[in-house]
C-alpha cells in the first residue's frame, strides 16, 4: 500500500490545525468587537466556511499563505479604525440593517432618522460586506492548501483522518489559551506562527509575516483607562469609579457593577442609607419568610451575595459561569462577600446547577444575568440561553422550601414591554398565580445599584400575605413596571426547544435576512466560476455538508442542557464529534462499505428517533441522561462520517468535492435560522430531509457509472488498490 509521505502528512496536520484554530479565533474575536457577529454568531462561521470552501475549489497551485495573514491584519485594523462615525456605524450596525429608521434593536440606542439613518445604513452594509470579505480571504489560502494535500494524497481516507486530527489540535490550542485567560494578541500571534510554519519559509516570507504581526498587535493594543481582561467567555473592561466602586463592561457594553453598600460607606452617605433597602438587590428580601438559605443564579461580581448577607443569610450558594468575573469580584468588592464562610461559590452553568441540585432554599434569586445589554450576545444560536425557559423556572420551583420565594430580576425597558409580559405570563402559568411585580429604579452613589423589574413567586400563600402588609403593598403600588400586568397578548413562552428569550415571536429578525442576503450574494459571485451545478455529485457533497452542520449544532446545543453551556463542554462536544468522524474513517479504511444505501437509511432513522425520543422524560440523573443523549446523537454522526468518507474516497479525494461540502455547510448555517420559527429539535428533521436528498442523488445510476467508474458493491476491491 502506498503511504502518504511523512513531510506531506505533517504539512497537512499543521495547515489543518491552523485552519480550525484561525476559524475559532476569528469567530470569537469579531463576535466580541462587532456586535452583530455576537447576535448572529453563525455569520462569521459561515463566512469562514465560504472562504475555506472557495480555497478547496482552486488547488491547482497552493500559492502562498501570506494573503491569509494580510487579511487578518486588515480585519483587525479596520475594526479598530479611530473614527467616530465609523465606530458609530459598527455599533449601530444591527439596528441599521433592520432597514427601519429610528429602530432600536438588541439594546442599541439608535435614534438617527432621515439622511443620518441612510448614511449609517450604507456604512453598515459596506462594513458588513468588508468584514465578510476579509474573513473569506483569511480562510481561502488555508482551504487551498488543505484541498491540495487531500487531492494529491495516494490514500484519501488517511489524509482526511489527518485533517480531522489537525482540527482537534487547533480547537484545543485555543482552549488552552482560554484556560490561561490570555488575550487576543496571544491568539493572533499563535495563528501567525501556525500559518507560517505550515509552509516553507523564506526570509521574505518571514519578514513579511513578522511585519504584519507587528501591525496586528499594534492595532490590538487596549485603548482608554480601563483594565482589560479576557475570560474563556468574554472581554471584560473594569473601570474604577472611586469610593471602591467599579463599572464592568462586557464585550464593549455596560454589563454589571461593583457597588459599595458597606456599613462605613452607608454611614457616610445619608441618602444611600435611606434608599438602598429599596434597590433591586435588597428589596426582594423584605418579602421572604426566611432568608436562611439563599441561591443566587448569575452571582456576578458579588452584589447579590452581599445583599443576602446583609439580610442575615446563613448560607448562600452563588452560581457564576465566568471564573474571571468571580475573581474580579473576590478581589475588588468592598464588602468581600466571596470571602465569607457563609458563601459557597459554584463556578458552573446556572441551568446545569438547577437541573442537578436537590437542596431546598428560602430564596432563589435570578440575578440580572446579562440583561443590561438588553439583547445579549448570549442569544445567538451557538450559546443558547437556557436559563430563562419554562423548564428552568420549574427546576427552580422544585428547589424552593414550602414558604420559599423565587426572585427574577430583569431590566425591562419601555420599548420592550413584551419581554416583561413574557416573564409575567410564564411565571404565572408555572406557579398558578400572577407574580408580584414592581420596578426598582437605579440608585446608590454613581448609580451602581442597577435598575430592574422584579418578579416574585412562591408555592405558598405566605408571599401574598406578606405583600398585602400596608408598607409592602404601598411599596409595590408606587413602583409599577413598564408593561401592563396581564398575560393577555403576551409573547410565546421560551422553552428548551425554543430558548430565544430575546426574540418576541417565532420569526427571523430583519438583520438576519439582510446579513444572509449579503452573504448569499457574495457566495454566488465568488463560487460561480468553480461550482458545477450540473453534476449530481456536486449537490450530493453540498447536501452532506448542510445536513452535518445542522446535526452538529443540534448536538452541541442539546448537550448544553445536561452538562452546561460552558466553554469546556463545547470543546468536549466538538472533540467527540471529530473523534466519531475519525472512527468512521477507520471503519471505511478497514471495512470498506459496498452499498451505501443502508447507511443512509440508518442515518435518517437515527435522526428521526432522536427527534421523537422525549429526553426530558427519560428517568435517571441529568448526567446519565446527558451521556445517553450524547451516545444517541453520535450514532447519526458515525453514519454520516462513513457516508462522506466513502463517497469522498470513491470520488478520488478531489478538492472540488471538499469545497462543495464546505459550501453546503454555509447553506446549513443559514438554514439554522429556521429554528427561530420551528424550534431547535426541528433541525433534526430538516437534517434528515437533507440527507434523504443526498441519498437520492447517490442512487443516480448515471452519476455512479460516469464519475465513480465502479459498481456499487466494489468498494472493498477499490480500497485494496489505494
Amino acid at each position: 500500500m502506498v503511504q502518504v509521505s511523512s513531510s506531506k502528512t505533517w504539512r497537512l496536520l499543521l495547515v489543518s490545525s491552523a485552519a480550525l484554530y484561525l476559524e475559532i479565533v476569528l469567530i470569537r474575536w469579531i463576535g466580541t468587537e462587532v456586535r452583530i457577529f455576537a447576535f448572529f454568531q453563525n455569520l462569521s462561521l459561515i463566512a469562514c466556511f465560504l472562504g475555506f470552501g472557495l480555497g478547496c475549489f482552486n488547488t491547482r497551485q497552493r500559492g502562498n499563505l501570506l494573503p491569509s495573514l494580510a487579511a487578518i491584519t486588515a480585519l483587525v485594523v479596520v475594526v479598530n479604525l479611530p473614527f467616530q462615525l465609523w465606530r458609530e456605524a459598527i455599533r449601530a450596525m444591527s439596528s441599521a440593517l433592520s432597514f427601519a429608521p429610528g429602530a432600536e434593536l438588541w439594546g442599541d440606542n439608535f435614534s438617527h432618522t432621515g439622511s443620518g439613518f441612510w448614511i449609517l445604513l450604507v456604512l453598515a452594509i459596506l462594513a458588513l460586506t468588508l468584514f465578510l470579505i476579509l474573513l473569506v480571504i483569511a480562510m481561502a489560502p488555508l482551504g487551498r492548501w488543505v484541498g491540495y494535500y487531500l487531492e494529491t494524497a495516494p490514500d484519501t481516507v488517511t489524509a482526511y483522518s489527518v485533517n480531522l486530527a489537525g482540527s482537534i489540535v487547533g480547537m484545543w490550542l485555543l482552549a488552552i489559551l482560554a484556560l490561561l485567560w490570555l488575550s487576543p494578541p496571544y491568539w493572533f500571534a499563535l495563528a501567525f506562527v501556525l500559518i507560517l510554519a505550515a509552509q516553507p519559509i523564506t526570509w521574505r516570507t518571514g519578514l513579511a509575516g513578522g511585519a504584519l504581526l507587528l501591525i496586528t498587535l499594534f492595532a490590538l493594543r487596549p485603548a482608554g483607562g480601563s483594565a482589560i481582561y479576557w475570560s474563556p467567555y468574554q472581554k471584560l473592561a473594569v473601570t474604577s469609579l472611586g469610593d471602591s466602586q467599579y463599572q464592568i463592561d462586557v464585550n464593549n457594553a455596560g454589563y454589571m457593577s461593583i457597588a459599595n453598600v458597606s456599613p462605613a460607606f452607608v454611614a457616610s452617605h445619608p441618602d444611600l442609607a435611606r434608599e438602598f433597602e429599596s434597590s433591586s438587590y435588597d428589596s426582594p428580601f423584605q418579602f421572604a419568610a426566611s432568608e436562611n438559605r439563599v441561591l443566587i443564579v448569575g452571582a456576578g461580581a458579588g452584589n447579590d451575595a452581599a445583599a443576602a448577607l446583609r439580610h442575615g443569610a446563613a448560607h448562600v450558594d452563588a452560581v457564576e459561569i465566568d471564573p474571571l468575573i468571580y475573581s474580579i469580584g473576590k478581589r475588588l468588592h468592598p464588602e468581600h462577600p466571596y470571602d465569607s464562610p457563609k458563601v459557597n461559590v459554584v463556578i458552573n452553568d446556572a441551568r446545569k446547577f438547577l437541573r442537578q441540585n436537590h437542596e431546598k432554599y428560602d430564596v432563589i434569586v435570578f440575578g440580572l444575568l446579562d440583561s443590561h445589554t438588553t439583547f445579549s450576545g448570549y442569544s445567538n444560536m451557538r450559546v443558547d440561553n437556557y436559563v430563562y425557559t419554562e423548564e428552568s423556572f420549574r427546576d427552580a420551583r422544585r428547589l424552593l422550601k414550602p414558604d420559599g420565594i423565587l426572585v427574577l430580576k430583569f431590566e425591562v425597558r419601555e420599548h420592550w414591554a413584551w419581554m416583561g409580559q413574557r416573564f409575567y405570563a410564564m411565571l404565572g402559568n408555572i406557579f398558578g398565580r400572577d407574580p408580584i411585580t414592581y420596578f426598582a429604579p437605579q440608585m446608590g452613589v454613581n448609580g451602581r445599584l442597577f435598575r430592574a423589574t422584579v418578579f416574585l413567586e412562591s408555592n405558598s400563600q405566605r408571599l401574598l400575605e406578606k405583600a398585602a402588609e400596608p408598607q409592602l403593598s404601598a411599596f409595590v403600588t408606587s413602583r409599577p413596571p413598564a408593561f401592563p400586568l396581564t398575560s393577555q397578548g403576551a409573547p410565546p413562552a421560551t422553552t428548551d426547544d425554543w430558548p430565544y428569550v430575546y426574540h418576541e415571536s417565532h420569526s427571523i429578525p430583519r438583520p438576519y435576512f439582510t446579513a444572509s442576503f449579503v452573504l448569499l450574494l457574495m457566495t454566488f459571485l465568488m463560487v460561480r466560476p468553480y461550482f458545477n451545478p450540473t453534476q449530481a455529485s456536486t449537490w450530493q457533497f453540498f447536501l452532506l455538508g448542510a445536513g452535518f452542520l445542522l446535526m452538529e449544532t443540534q448536538l452541541v446545543s442539546r448537550l448544553a442542557l445536561y452538562f452546561g453551556a460552558t466553554w469546556m463542554v463545547n470543546c468536549i462536544a466538538l472533540t467527540s464529534i471529530l473523534t466519531v468522524l475519525l472512527l468512521s474513517n477507520f471503519y471505511v479504511k478497514f471495512r470498506p462499505p459496498g452499498n451505501l444505501s443502508p447507511y443512509y437509511i440508518s442515518l435518517c432513522a437515527a435522526l428521526i428517533a432522536n427527534y421523537l425520543i422525549p429526553w426530558s422524560l427519560v428517568p435517571g440523573s441529568a448526567t446519565a441522561v446527558g451521556i445517553l443523549l450524547c451516545v444517541a446523537n453520535c450514532v447519526p454522526v458515525f453514519f454520516a462520517g462513513i457516508i462522506f468518507t466513502e463517497s469522498f474516497r470513491r470520488y478520488g479525494g478531489r478538492s472540488d468535492a471538499f469545497g462543495a461540502n464546505m459550501l453546503g455547510a454555509v447553506a446549513g448555517g443559514l438554514t439554522q435560522n429556521l429554528s427561530f420559527i420551528l424550534g431547535m429539535k426541528a433541525l433534526l428533521l430538516i437534517a434528515a430531509l437533507i440527507y434523504g436528498g443526498a441519498a437520492l442523488l447517490h442512487l443516480t445510476k448515471r452519476e455512479r457509472a460516469v464519475e465513480y467508474g465502479i459498481p456499487e458493491n466494489a468498494g472493498a476491491a477499490a480500497s485494496s488498490s489505494v
